[in-house]
């Protein structure tokens, strides 16, 4: 071994080939923009609402007024006591909680991304597993992995409508099958609404996976980051959001069992706050959190910003119905490009700003027979055209070809980057395979954009 490859560990190698900066450096320092980077890369791929940060930033700079003590350590990494009241008030509102959620009830730290780690490290030991369908949001394998070591155990659904009851077998089969195998699950994330499928469990699925979690002893972690961006949706499919704390559900899973997590990056088209929140009434767990929160300490004045908005009930309500109503438009509008270009994608979305959609007819597979491979090539095709999706096999998906495309977008960013998307797959209007580009719907949304 040369001195250089001796200077980190090979648990730092591991981790720096995963490495964030690498995949998305090159995206984050070139975005496009229609005036000032025109050749820039068109992102959709990064779930953020674009559309709603404008109302976030002027709130900001009509709300905010600091005090020295904003520019102390404050109250603690766990959250400030005005915060935690907040946000309290607000899940009390939105999510129609059976049980009063208290402020001591929450613990915050910066971002949801810190907290799966801190409950990787308060639920489990190093090699413990927690399942997690597929597919999924991309994050969670280093959020829980990179240093709580925690290993995701991945549940495949085998043609099974994984927000049916029906999936509850597929979980316990991937369990046994992890156990078999030496790893001790210990818990199960919940992702609702889910990323990237954009959908809502029913209450008869989360149900049948509380009595799952509460006959092996594990405990059940409920991400709903996307609860209030969820919208109206004529799809047969489509179902409402329930949260976990909205029932009783004391007959199917004890207390000491079930925790939340929610934050800012989502509903609140927030995510450069970085701040999130952990609900448990599980307090030896919540103590062990609260225990190492110095190393995912959100500042004071990210939490006075925080707080303003969940206080001013009325600008929020305001917020969450226009952003909503956007979302939907958003929605529809994607999905009639996809229909005009004959791009499958998975039916029943109506949360979060993505849909899941089949590029596989537009793999290669003649020239690269290994699927993966077909991906990646059509992914550098896309990279070259400067437009991002993410992909698939970065989401665990059981099927190559499918991705995750962002709508979230102003007009003209929605058009540009659909042209080059359908440019760089080589689609047809009408037809389903390679071809040419041209789409009414795509003219009207760049003309709309630049008013």
């Amino acid at each position: 071994m040369s001195g250089m490859e001796g200077t980190i560990s090979e648990r730092g190698r591991a981790i720096a080939q995963t490495s964030l900066k690498a995949r998305l450096q090159p995206l984050l320092s070139d975005l496009y923009d229609a005036r000032d980077n025109p050749g820039g890369i068109v992102d959709m791929g990064t779930a953020e609402n674009h559309i709603m940060t404008k109302d976030v930033s002027d709130f900001a700079n009509r709300k905010i007024r600091t005090s020295s003590k904003t520019f102390t350590y404050g109250e603690g990494p766990w959250g400030s006591k005005r915060l935690r009241i907040a946000m309290a008030d607000h899940m009390n509102k939105y999510f129609h909680p059976v049980s009063t959620v208290q402020p001591e009830d929450l613990v915050f730290a910066n971002g949801i991304t810190s907290l799966c780690e801190l409950f990787g490290y308060a639920m489990g030991e190093e090699g413990d597993g927690i399942l997690i369908s597929r597919p999924c949001y991309q994050a969670f394998i280093a959020d829980f992995g990179a240093k709580a070591k925690i290993k995701c155990v991945f549940v495949p659904s085998d043609g099974i409508d994984q927000f049916s009851a029906e999936i509850v077998e597929a979980y316990e089969t991937a369990l046994l099958r992890a156990r078999a195998e030496g790893t001790n699950v210990r818990a199960l994330l919940l992702c609702n609404p889910h990323n990237p499928l954009g959908r809502c469990y029913p209450l008869e699925t989360i149900k049948a996976l509380m009595q799952l979690c509460q006959k092996h002893r594990l405990h059940l972690l409920s991400d709903e980051v996307y609860a209030l961006s969820v919208f109206d949706n004529s799809d047969p499919a489509a179902v409402q959001f329930t949260s976990v704390l909205s029932f009783d559900s004391t007959p199917y899973i004890s207390p000491n069992y079930l925790h939340v997590v929610y934050g800012f990056s989502k509903d609140f088209a927030a995510g450069g706050l970085r701040l999130g929140c952990i609900y448990s009434r599980n307090t030896a767990l919540m103590d062990t959190i609260s225990a190492i929160t110095q190393f995912s300490w959100s500042g004071p004045l990210n939490q006075l910003f925080a707080a303003e908005m969940l206080e001013d009930t009325e600008w929020l309500d305001e917020f969450f119905t226009k952003s909503q109503s956007v979302l939907k438009e958003r929605n529809e509008k994607c999905r009639t490009v996809l229909e005009e270009y004959v791009i499958e994608y998975a039916h029943g979305a109506n949360a979060g700003f993505f849909l899941w959609i089949n590029l596989r007819p537009y793999l290669d597979l003649s020239t690269h027979p290994d699927g993966k491979e077909a991906e990646n090539a059509l992914v550098a095709k896309m990279e070259n055209e400067k437009i991002y999706l993410t992909q698939g096999t970065l989401l665990q998906t059981e099927e190559i070809g499918w991705f995750r495309i962002i709508y979230a977008q102003e007009d003209e960013v929605l058009a540009e980057g659909f042209r080059r998307l359908v440019k760089a797959i080589g689609a047809k209007k009408g037809q389903e395979g390679p071809g040419g580009i041209g789409s009414s719907d795509l003219d009207s949304m760049e003309r709309k954009g630049k008013r």
